[in-house]
């Protein structure tokens, strides 16, 4: 896929919704849309015209002519829009954003089912993880839960349009609901004909938080508990971005030292190694 090529197809965005008049709920969003225009088009008709004319009943269209309501659909379409989302190409800033929220939700993050909303895990930096640069590069405000907690990580989320993001990301290919009840799990579609530069952030991102890095080499582990071909598909991502050994365990995926010098990856305890050295 070329990397001017939009990503996000807002008729899959609107088929995230459950909407009981209509079996596909992308309809409800074209059905809205031909409303508003006919009625800006006709300025003198009333909800009873118009729904002759459209041949829509004028009990689902009188909410949309005169309270200003609008269906699921049709205002996230509307959101995703405004905040730039539908019309991002690969290396765009918002679907940068996207691309390593995403990853985020693989490697420390959910998406609940139903409502569709995302948090996410603070990895090691703390406040300054970079999934905090990314719901600014998506332009979404965002809050810090569980803070100051014994029992559970400090998470982060969007503190507006939070669903719209999360059946965003699902879109995109972002596991909804718990990962490990997931016997499909893949990765994200999009990656298969990615740039370089978009597979490249998911793996740093991947790694940033799953990571594990030791004191004595500079190999780094990622535990999965995760099915088999989940781990060899993210082994093959990593050692294609990487161009050097990247191994597949029971449980674990290994990056070599060799893949981690490549991708850039500083060891976490260098500097108490230099120290230790002097």
């Amino acid at each position: 896929m070329p990397e001017n090529v939009v990503v996000l197809d807002e008729r899959d965005l609107a088929r995230t919704y459950d909407t009981p008049a209509y079996d596909d709920p992308y309809a409800a969003v074209m059905d809205y849309q031909a409303v508003m225009r006919y009625a800006s088009e006709h300025p003198n008709k009333g909800s009873g015209a118009i729904s002759s004319a459209l041949e829509i009943p004028r009990g689902r269209i009188r909410p949309w002519l005169e309270s200003g309501s609008k269906p699921d659909p049709a205002r996230a379409i509307d959101v995703a829009r405004e905040l730039g989302w539908l019309d991002a190409r690969y290396l765009d800033r918002e679907f940068v954003g996207l691309n390593t929220l995403v990853a985020n939700v693989f490697s420390g993050g959910s998406i609940s089912t139903g409502r569709f909303e995302p948090s996410f895990a603070l990895n090691y930096r703390e406040h300054r993880s970079h999934v905090i640069d990314a719901l600014e590069m998506v332009g979404l405000e965002y809050g810090f839960h569980n803070e100051g907690s014994d029992e559970h990580a400090t998470e982060v989320r969007p503190s507006e349009h939070s669903s719209v993001l999360g059946r965003t990301l699902a879109v995109l290919g972002a596991p909804v609901g718990p990962k490990t009840d997931l016997e499909d799990l893949t990765l994200p579609w999009y990656l298969e004909d990615a740039p370089y530069e978009t597979r490249e952030m998911f793996v740093l991102a991947y790694l940033a938080n799953r990571g594990t890095h030791h004191r004595t080499k500079d190999t780094i582990t990622v535990q999965e508990d995760r099915p088999e071909s989940y781990r060899r598909e993210l082994a093959a991502l990593i050692e294609d971005v990487a161009k050097e050994p990247v191994t597949v365990g029971e449980q674990n995926v290994t990056v070599s030292a060799a893949a981690a010098r490549s991708l850039g990856i500083q060891p976490r305890y260098e500097s108490e190694r230099i120290a230790n050295s002097e």
